[in-house]
């Protein structure tokens, strides 16, 4: 598992630069204007984004021949988008705080709960996008995964736009304690792996 997870993150790191540069610029944008997509762009970028370059590249056909079980060629790529999800939560909180140090901008102090928030809607993405992609590949599941990650990006935009800015999105669930829905939404993402194991099976050995 570790030498996949080590192929995953060279083939992000070179393939990938560009994208992965502008997450990191998302998540530093002063006043966490667009950290929701920070969250959603790191997702897809760590696990979508390293299906479709597998698919291009025919790994599949290679993978076949090698000592890894479907299972662990699927549950990579759900390490790599979590990977993905701390990471852009790591950036949005430093960079945060680093202009709160600076004097740019305040620190709120309900910033942490939000981006635990958006790790969760993250999460839930990714429940959905990677047993598409791992059933119909890339090329024939993109349809769901752009529509799906428009239509969170579209409420989300949307929750911004009132008086209290992104911060709309936590009246919704102010009364469910942070690690509650966190590892709801944890939980969720990790029972779709099985799922995703079925569908990726039927599509590379049909």
């Amino acid at each position: 598992m570790k030498a996949l997870i080590r192929k995953d993150i060279y083939m992000m790191l070179t393939q990938f630069r560009v994208l992965f540069l502008v997450m990191v610029i998302f998540s530093a944008i002063p006043g966490g204007l667009l950290m929701p997509f920070t969250f959603l762009y790191a997702m897809m970028l760590t696990s979508v984004s390293l299906v479709s370059a597998d698919e291009q590249s025919q790994w599949d056909s290679l993978a076949l021949m090698l000592p890894y079980s479907r299972g662990q060629l699927v549950t990579v790529k759900y390490i790599m988008g979590w990977l993905g999800i701390i990471a852009a939560l790591a950036l949005s909180l430093a960079s945060q705080a680093l202009y709160a140090v600076a004097g740019i901008s305040e620190l709120d102090s309900r910033l942490p709960a939000l981006l635990c928030l958006y790790a969760a809607i993250a999460l839930v993405m990714q429940a959905v996008m990677l047993p598409v992609n791992f059933r119909f590949g890339y090329a024939r599941g993109r349809i769901v995964t752009i529509l799906f990650a428009g239509i969170i990006g579209g409420a989300v935009g949307a929750s911004m736009g009132d008086g209290d800015g992104f911060y709309t999105l936590l009246k919704v669930t102010s009364r469910i304690p942070i690690p509650v829905y966190l590892l709801l939404a944890a939980a969720i993402c990790a029972a779709t792996i099985p799922l995703s194991t079925a569908g990726y099976k039927k599509r590379v050995e049909k």
